[in-house]
């Protein structure tokens, strides 16, 4: 038996894979290409011989492992084990909360910053990956799997349903396409909008934005793909204002865009609710000079995912989960009256 001590570091991570019943013989070279296949065959075999791979065998001791080469065949039950050195990444709120959980799913409330998916300089500092990890005390198994139904940002809090099978959450997908899930949201605003309001309006790319993930309200003849979305107005701070939000259609960036359509943009939003010029500077950089930090008045977007209705894809029962406003977002509110 071979068995490394290393799980998760601050300077190595182990990934393990498990050898499934049809893949007995295989040898472990090809069985990590097959995994890794950005790696060059190379960089795999000196992997292997660095020890940096080992190999966990339960099976009996007449089954031991014995030294591992890239040549070593594989057993069904065997565990693959991959010590790679671990990046740096900022730093990130873990502190989500547990709402639901059963077989099929698992429901938490989400904080504002915490990357939902690996992306960017965020991998291991994502919710999946902690997910996977059991907040870091287990080593990264690959077939350890939650699936995301849908997505919100890094800086969005609230509530997110994740399914821990992949048919469980194709049911769960086809809800939110067939628009018969209930989402409610609520944001902080700049201004005071009308006490009721609808927007309906398409959204597509930016077409005149260097960043490449900005949405813009754009015709349908041009692109535009429908997005619907009614608001309520519940409370006015100052010149501030909370809104609650929902949205009949689900566009990226919809409620973002279309508050800043009607001239509402979100409280803190570094996409859409400063100029151009001060959004490029801090996508193409990751920070903000103390005087645009100034001007967005919160550090982070002012939504939350207030409220979320579905079917229990197996059950079939009606469940909805539903998350106050937070502290931040309560706070700054109370301020703007004070």
């Amino acid at each position: 038996m071979s068995q490394s001590t290393h799980h998760v570091t601050t300077e190595h991570y182990q990934v393990t894979h498990s050898v499934g019943p049809n893949q007995g013989g295989i040898r472990l070279d090809h069985f990590l290409k097959e995994r890794y296949r950005r790696r060059s065959r190379q960089s795999i075999h000196r992997a292997i011989d660095d020890g940096d791979i080992t190999i966990l065998r339960t099976q009996g001791r007449h089954v031991s492992v014995g030294r591992v080469k890239p040549s070593t065949a594989l057993l069904p039950g065997d565990e693959v084990r991959v010590l790679t050195e671990r990046k740096p990444e900022p730093e990130v709120d873990f502190n989500y909360r547990v709402i639901y959980e059963d077989a099929e799913l698992f429901v938490i409330d989400k904080p504002a910053n915490l990357p939902v998916h690996p992306a960017g300089r965020y991998y291991f500092n994502t919710l999946l990956v902690h997910l996977k990890t059991k907040g870091f005390v287990d080593p990264l198994k690959a077939d350890r799997e939650f699936f995301l139904a849908h997505r919100i940002d890094k800086e969005t809090s609230g509530i997110l349903v994740l399914a821990k099978d992949k048919d469980i959450c194709a049911g769960l997908t086809a809800q939110f396409a067939a628009r018969t899930t209930k989402k409610r949201y609520l944001a902080v605003v700049r201004g005071i909008p009308p006490e009721r309001f609808v927007v309906d309006a398409p959204l597509a790319r930016a077409p005149r934005s260097k960043i490449e993930l900005k949405m813009a309200v754009v015709p349908e003849s041009e692109g535009g793909m429908n997005a619907l979305t009614e608001f309520r107005r519940l409370e006015v701070a100052g010149d501030f204002a909370l809104v609650e939000c929902f949205p009949k259609t689900g566009r990226q960036h919809q409620i973002r865009v279309h508050l800043d359509h009607v001239g509402h943009p979100l409280v803190g939003d570094k996409l859409y609710g400063m100029p151009e010029e001060d959004a490029l500077y801090f996508f193409e950089r990751e920070h903000l000079t103390p005087e645009r930090w100034a001007r967005l008045l919160h550090p982070r977007h002012g939504l939350h995912a207030a409220g979320l209705g579905f079917e229990h894809p197996v059950t079939k029962k009606w469940m909805e989960f539903q998350s106050p406003l937070p502290a931040d977002l309560r706070e700054f509110l109370d301020r703007q009256r004070s």
